[in-house]
């Protein structure tokens, strides 16, 4: 009887890689909703989408901010006051609500279990950034719409260029915003860091008083704040090269800071 021929060990096969999930686009409309739904029970984000609103309203109906005046470069105070007022909505959304939004999903554990689940947490990002993305540009149209319709605000020179600073504005503080929500561990620390940024743009979009009443020194350090250098692309002031480059820059910047330094828990 002949010995059969031994059988040659079979290699070891590796092991899979986990399949990283991906999101369908019913899974990111789905989960933008929620994010919609959670973010405006907040009473602070309804607050901050009607106050400036508000604020149009209260101005545009006091004769004396509806005058022209020499101080203002022949400009009323409803003219100067209108694009600073619709600022507001980009800053307190990306400046303090996204920030304090994720650090309270991480304060929860949510992110930590999120981290695990089928849900990739760019998704989950991606939402909450269309979310604020579609808030503000409701909140800003709104404002600049009521006070041009209503109380005649004199439009800017060049509409695509103010169009174009408010958009890499909105994104600059953004991108700003996702730093402090990569790293707060809290939703105090969150807001501890998010609102000093806020105020910050807050001064040198001219909401304390105007930046045409600014002493030049102040007016040439806002055009490198990004709020600052959307108001001085809405009146022309400076070249806008440079304004676009500081706004792209911060954009730039402030996402890959908040992606390398975000942390789960």
């Amino acid at each position: 009887m002949s010995a059969s021929a031994p059988t040659a060990p079979t290699a070891p096969t590796a092991p899979s890689a986990p399949a990283v999930p991906r999101m369908t686009r019913q899974g990111f409309r789905a989960l933008t909703a929620t994010q919609a739904r959670l973010l405006l029970r907040e009473p602070a984000a309804v607050f901050w989408l009607l106050f400036p609103l508000g604020m149009v309203i209260l101005f545009g109906n006091i004769p004396a901010f509806r005058t022209d005046s020499d101080s203002l470069g022949g400009r009323s105070v409803i003219d100067v006051y209108v694009p600073t007022i619709a600022a507001m909505v980009p800053l307190f959304l990306g400046c303090v609500m996204l920030p304090m939004n994720m650090a309270s999903l991480r304060e929860k554990g949510i992110l930590r279990r999120l981290s695990v689940s089928p849900v990739p947490v760019a998704g989950m990002l991606a939402a909450l950034l269309t979310v604020m993305a579609a808030l503000i540009t409701v909140g800003v149209a709104l404002i600049i719409a009521v006070g041009r319709l209503a109380f005649h605000v004199r439009p800017p020179s060049d509409i695509g260029a103010v169009i174009a600073s408010f958009v890499l504005g909105s994104t600059a503080v953004l991108a700003l915003g996702l730093v402090v929500a990569a790293l707060a561990p809290t939703a105090g620390a969150a807001s501890g860091s998010g609102v000093p940024v806020m105020v910050l743009n807050f001064f040198f979009s001219g909401l304390y008083f105007p930046v045409a009443q600014m002493p030049h020194a102040l007016r040439e350090i806002g055009g490198y704040v990004p709020f600052g250098a959307v108001m001085a692309a809405w009146s022309g002031e400076g070249a806008l090269w440079q304004h676009l480059l500081v706004l792209a820059g911060y954009t730039v910047a402030g996402s890959v800071v908040a992606v390398r330094a975000f942390r789960w828990e």
